[in-house]
């Protein structure tokens, strides 16, 4: 599992996070923690703890982990995964790290060594100077205050076209809400379909989900009627991003607007079943890139 999570932005901190540790610890199950997000947390957290500040009462400068509640790496169950391509802006550096038991890190040096003979090392030796404590921490704290200011632009001109959107407190994503919306546009799939006429992605709830093989309908996913957004591109394109869904959402109000249907300009409003088919459809191939 991700944390913070991908696509909806929540963190799992302080007691929760210790006992989700726990869970693992007690249970004798692995626990794979993917961390890499864990720069990007926004809100205050209280209860927060990081390796090299201890308890804080603030995310500035700050990173969410695992590794604060970890007792013995060596007798616990739990990996941690984390690297340079999300909080140090380096995806093609391809540098990444494992924390975990000493016998689990030396069976994935021998995978990774049959494998792809492991990550570049001019690569590695460049990563060292970037990992400095007193760097780091002044790099997420300009980091948390740029993304923070973003996805409050965000969410305000999200809450101004009529969304009732809260602040995610981690990740650089909004996992937008579409159940207020009229059929069809309620639907991540449509909604996909008129940003995209309007020049704008975002992405389709449903994408996210865990359904194996397809075996659950897509429209009756609890994803559906979601979509998720980035506020990671720079400020301009936000704006041209906002000003497209603003489109999307006028259009809404400007057809038929004394009882909310959507008019002909609006996939799905001639032939709902052709078009579901149509949607689905595109959603299986997605899902299979």
């Amino acid at each position: 599992m991700s944390n913070p999570r991908n696509p909806t932005g929540v963190v799992i901190k302080g007691q929760e996070l210790d006992e989700l540790v726990s869970v693992g610890r007690e249970g004798n199950c692995t626990l794979i923690l993917d961390e890499f997000y864990s720069w990007y947390i926004y809100d205050n957290d209280d209860d927060a703890k990081t390796p090299d500040r201890g308890d804080s009462k603030t995310s500035s400068g700050n990173a969410i982990s695992a590794a604060s509640y970890i007792r013995d790496i060596n007798a616990e169950s739990t990996v941690i995964v984390d690297g340079l391509t999300k909080g140090f802006r380096k995806p093609g550096w391809r540098i990444a790290w494992v924390v975990g038991p000493r016998e689990l890190i030396a069976a994935l040096n021998q995978c990774g060594g049959y494998l792809d003979g492991g990550a570049s090392h001019p690569l590695q030796m460049a990563a060292v100077p970037l990992l400095d404590p007193s760097r780091t921490r002044q790099d997420r704290a300009a980091l948390q205050k740029h993304f923070k200011h973003k996805r409050d632009f965000v969410i305000s001109r999200l809450n101004q076209m009529g969304f009732k959107q809260k602040a995610s407190s981690g990740t650089f994503y909004v996992w937008l809400n579409l159940s207020h919306l009229p059929e069809p546009l309620n639907s991540g799939l449509v909604f996909f379909e008129e940003c995209l006429r309007e020049k704008v992605i975002v992405v389709p709830g449903v994408f996210f989900d865990v359904n194996p093989s397809h075996r659950r309908n897509l429209m009756n996913s609890p994803c559906h009627h979601y979509v998720r957004l980035s506020f990671g591109p720079p400020l301009e394109q936000l704006q041209r991003g906002l000003e497209g869904i603003e489109h999307v959402i006028n259009k809404l109000k400007e057809t038929h607007p004394e009882n909310g249907t959507l008019g002909k300009g609006y996939i799905g409003s001639d032939d709902q079943s052709k078009n579901s088919k149509h949607l689905a459809a595109i959603s299986v191939s997605g899902a299979a890139i």
